[in-house]
């Protein structure tokens, strides 16, 4: 019996971003491997339940994508084909109003999923999660905005489509402060993303990006026991805090506050 799901975190579907986008080909090279392999699919809430309960089975991935872009309607028939379910993470002021999804770092993009998809979804048995409600880096917010990004989208979410009980924060990142308002506004579980895998705790649950390249020996190393162990390693950790001090912000992430206001 193991007490840690497979999660893994994609964004788009296709080819316009190799950062982003996989395309449909090498998702399903992936997802059928793990089918052979004889893992069991989940949602996101689902896996965390049953990780609390004691029954995972042992061998569990939980699909999730972040975002809520609109090719992600490309990855069902292939999910339906491994027999997986998934979890998709909208940001819910861009499902409200229809624009295209954009932020800082997403300069190319494309639709979000609307509502009557994501109701769709829904009801073939995924799961659909916050990814807040415009889409900010949520440990750079003051108390009051990171609360309501994570209270009204919930809001939003439970008010359309019945229920909402997972959050992936934008960016993939979190501090205690975020995991703790998290908490307060009543998400199951909430998940990150990252080099190294430390913390793993209920509202930092650390997921695994697959993208193109991760095919054949790559992919199988990525996802075996030795990988996951030395992601939760000390060392990991440390070589990650190391990376961030001595490198310069990477330009994907919106500039802090403090910069902003001097831009102005």
């Amino acid at each position: 019996m193991s007490d840690r799901p497979l999660l893994l975190a994609y964004h788009a579907v296709g080819a316009w971003s190799p950062a982003l986008a996989i395309p449909e080909h090498a998702l399903r090279a992936q997802l059928t491997l793990l089918q052979r392999r004889g893992y069991v699919g989940l949602t996101a809430a689902e896996a965390e339940r049953r990780r609390q309960d004691g029954t995972l089975p042992a061998r569990t991935v939980v699909v999730t994508f972040d975002d809520g872009f609109r090719s992600v309607l490309r990855a069902k028939p292939i999910l339906d084909e491994v027999g997986f379910p998934a979890t998709v993470f909208a940001v819910t002021s861009f499902v409200d109003s229809g624009e295209a999804l954009r932020w800082p770092g997403l300069e190319q993009s494309e639709e979000s999923l609307g509502w009557p998809e994501l109701e769709l979804l829904r009801e073939a048995g995924w799961e659909v999660g916050s990814h807040t409600a415009t889409h900010r880096l949520l440990p750079d917010l003051d108390d009051g905005e990171l609360e309501r990004e994570l209270v009204d989208s919930r809001a939003t979410l439970e008010e359309r489509l019945g229920s909402c009980e997972t959050l992936a924060y934008p960016y993939g990142r979190a501090s205690e402060r975020t995991a703790a308002t998290a908490a307060r506004a009543g998400y199951l579980a909430a998940f990150t993303l990252g080099r190294a895998h430390r913390p793993d705790e209920p509202l930092r649950r650390p997921r695994l990006g697959l993208r193109d390249v991760d095919q054949g020996l790559r992919l199988r190393l990525r996802i075996s026991t030795g990988a996951a162990l030395a992601r939760r390693s000390r060392g990991a950790a440390a070589a990650s805090g190391l990376r961030r001090a001595v490198l310069a912000r990477p330009g994907w992430l919106p500039a802090p506050p403090n910069v902003m206001s001097r831009a102005r």
